[in-house]
């Protein structure tokens, strides 16, 4: 476990295995823990896993001085990079921890080997409603509550309701509980309801990869189309064309490495090896 302090600021990160460095992004309440189930199989393939948490979240600092900004995580990543003397890296970013990678690849092109990402990279009007709504559960109901919504729309439908649901919901309440708090939760949900990388994604250089998995709620609801599979891939490929996709079947959208961690794995890896060196 190591820290590096930027701006006041003190950043956890935790280098696991050797071998080249696979650098994962989770959504903002989950944060690393989104790649607990996937983590150690990567290990074992050769990889090293970095895993960090932005300012005011998780392991990191908890002292809010001034509002979040996708700027100031992005180089929150190239601090912790430069600390642990890392100068090329591969980025897997899935959730709202995609745009993450998604800016950090754009703007420094050469620390970076391969992208794998979410193909979310802009809030319209439906993404907006989404985080308007998050932060309103949290306030009214409580941070444990939020992370039941998303499990409800992000967990493919086969999923809902069943033991496996419910096991998940045990282990991601405190998870939430721990990596975020209400006194962070408006400037988060300022900066992903005022993110567009339109003018980012044809500048990404290094190969990349959409994954995630094929089947969640908001696939079958037309008023959520913007999140839905086929729209948010369409949209990444008509800015990348050159992006390849790997979709999990019958695995939710950003929670495929929760719920399925083997098969993503699967998918991830020759990837992976593909761009290593």
């Amino acid at each position: 476990m190591s820290h590096v302090t930027v701006n006041g600021t003190r950043l956890w990160y935790q280098l696991h295995g050797k071998g080249p460095v696979l650098v994962p992004i989770g959504g903002f309440a989950l944060l690393h823990n989104q790649f607990d189930f996937c983590r150690e199989m990567i290990v074992d393939a050769g990889y090293s896993v970095l895993d960090w948490n932005f300012r005011c979240s998780g392991n990191s600092d908890w002292t809010m001085v001034e509002p979040f900004t996708l700027e100031q995580w992005v180089e929150d990543l190239r601090a912790i990079l430069d600390d642990a003397g890392l100068n090329q890296v591969m980025v897997w970013g899935t959730s709202t921890g995609s745009i993450i990678g998604q800016r950090f690849a754009a703007k420094y092109p050469e620390r970076m080997r391969a992208l794998v990402t979410y193909p979310w990279f802009r809030s319209d009007r439906t993404w907006q409603d989404i985080f308007t709504t998050a932060e309103w559960v949290a306030r009214v109901y409580g941070i444990r509550q939020l992370s039941r919504l998303f499990a409800g729309v992000v967990l493919s439908p086969k999923t809902l309701y069943t033991e496996d649901h419910f096991k998940y919901e045990k282990w991601s309440g405190p998870v939430y509980e721990k990596n975020v708090n209400m006194t962070s939760m408006r400037s988060l949900m300022d900066v992903l309801s005022n993110v567009d990388l339109t003018g980012d994604i044809p500048r990404i250089q290094c190969p990349t990869m959409l994954l995630m998995g094929n089947d969640s709620a908001l696939n079958d609801d037309e008023d959520m189309e913007s999140a839905s599979y086929d729209k948010l891939v369409r949209d990444f490929l008509a800015l990348k064309p050159d992006a390849k996709v790997q979709a999990i079947p019958n695995a939710g959208s950003t929670y495929c490495m929760i719920t399925n961690p083997k098969e993503t794995v699967e998918l991830l890896l020759p990837f992976l090896d593909k761009h290593k060196t």
